[in-house]
């Protein structure tokens, strides 16, 4: 029996993960279109904020429910199948909330759509890190974390073409999800199920990756802060709602621009150094935001540098967990991963809001700078352990 605990026929390697990346675009757009469409959409039918707040968490618990199973469906089923049903579920859900215009409903469906984002999410970042190859492990997350990106600023544009009325917007968004499940074709035949390791740790994620968990933790925790309340950090401080929204746009693309420079640099110097540099400068450039908010040339290059470094911190946890489990441990590593995103996302936007409520709108950035500075301290901390 071979050591590698995944058995490949058919398609090459690289094949297989160029096929997993470029489909990793349709959780992207899954995520970038149902918060602000279901948010909107549902404040027009009359439901309050606790209601649409309380929807938008359902996506969350379901990746949370969900995400603790997907090893084990892996250890007994092709990856490919259960990847093409979750794609499914999630286009399946658009469609059905687009036609069945009910808030009721709607619940039930936030939740099958989360499912389905969760298993091709947690499955990708399987199979993507066991597809690398340990020289270029740090470039390949970094293609990953931009076409994710990528896909998740879709969702915003869809809606600014269509509007939240009628069903255009949802049909859109379920046809692209199922555009990116096309280079999964390339797949069958490929990938198996994951062999079962006798051999794996029996440790829990969290003692034997404690950073690399921080990391992702702390990446969840500042993006949907900053996606919630970084344009009323704009408006609390006078800007003009066209260029609050805009500081958003700017973060946006620093985050998608930089992953792949940012993945090189790590493969070449180093994955660990790379995340402490990326937490220290995530520290300065939150930091500094109140001194130059009046200059507004400064304020997008520190903005744009600013994006690029926190989503770095998931795209380098990434790397860094293909370097350190195999098999039915990375599997199992990958979905602690993905919990620990859901679960500072859910945190992130009430600590940071009501930090802005009790010091004004400074106290967002002192939040950010501050969760950074925590990473970068644990990483340096950790350095030269074994366990990171």
């Amino acid at each position: 029996m071979s050591d590698y605990p995944f058995e490949y026929a058919g398609p090459s390697t690289r094949t297989m993960l160029i096929a997993m990346l470029c489909s990793i675009t349709a959780v992207g757009i899954t995520l970038g279109i149902t918060a602000p469409l279901f948010s909107v959409a549902l404040a027009h039918m009359g439901l309050n904020s606790a209601m649409v707040g309380l929807n938008t968490s359902l996506g969350v618990g379901a990746t949370l429910v969900t995400a603790p199973f997907v090893p084990r469906l892996l250890a007994r089923v092709n990856p490919v199948p259960i990847m093409f049903g979750g794609i499914l579920l999630s286009a399946g859900g658009l469609l059905a909330a687009g036609w069945l215009r009910s808030a009721a409903l709607w619940f039930g469906l936030r939740f099958v759509i989360g499912i389905g984002m969760s298993l091709h999410w947690v499955i990708s970042e399987t199979y993507i890190n066991q597809f690398s190859s340990e020289a270029n492990r740090g470039l390949v997350a970094g293609v990953y974390s931009a076409l994710f990106g990528l896909g998740f600023a879709i969702g915003p544009l869809i809606l600014q073409a269509t509007g939240v009325g009628g069903v255009a917007p949802f049909v859109i968004s379920a046809a692209l999800v199922l555009a990116a499940a096309l280079p999964l074709i390339w797949m069958r035949g490929g990938a198996s199920a994951i062999t079962h390791d006798h051999d794996a740790v029996s440790m829990s994620v969290l003692r034997l990756a404690p950073v690399i968990m921080l990391a992702s933790l702390i990446s969840g925790f500042v993006d949907s802060a900053t996606l919630a309340l970084l344009p009323l950090y704009g408006l609390d401080l006078g800007m003009s709602q066209g260029r609050a929204v805009a500081l958003l746009t700017i973060v946006t693309l620093g985050a998608v621009a930089l992953q792949l420079p940012l993945g090189w640099l790590a493969d070449r110097f180093g994955r660990r150094a790379t995340l402490i540099g990326c937490a220290l400068a995530s520290t300065a450039t939150a930091a500094i935001l109140p001194l130059i908010i009046d200059a507004p040339w400064l304020l997008r290059a520190v903005l744009f540098l600013w994006g690029g470094a926190v989503v770095a911190f998931y795209t380098l946890a990434l790397t860094l967990l293909g370097s350190a489990f195999r098999g039915t441990a990375l599997a199992r590593a990958s979905s602690a991963l993905v919990i620990a995103y859901c679960l500072g996302s859910v945190i992130g936007p009430p600590i940071a809001g009501e930090a802005m409520d009790l010091f004004g709108a400074n106290g967002f950035v002192a939040v950010m700078a501050l969760a950074a500075l925590v990473l970068a301290v644990a990483s340096v901390a950790r350095l030269r352990r074994d366990r990171f």
